[in-house]
């Protein structure tokens, strides 16, 4: 886990725990690579609601329409 450290001063001191050191440009892009993927996958999901509610308008209007024609 990386932490932010403010000592007394109100500098801040940046600990990478992890098992190799980065630096402070590395951990950033680190960050916004995981926030474009969270991104992607929100976006993913918002893709498949609005697929899946197509599908179920779709489906009720061939259910009516095929009511109509059956006898």
């Amino acid at each position: 886990m990386n932490t932010v450290h403010i000592n007394h001063n109100a500098t801040p001191t940046y600990l990478n725990e992890g098992l190799t050191p980065m630096s402070m440009n590395e951990e950033l892009v680190r960050i916004r690579i995981q926030e474009a993927q969270r991104f992607a996958e929100e976006q993913r999901m918002a893709n498949r609601l609005a697929s899946a509610q197509r599908w179920r308008r779709l489906a009720r209007w061939a259910g009516r329409r095929a009511a109509r024609f059956d006898l």
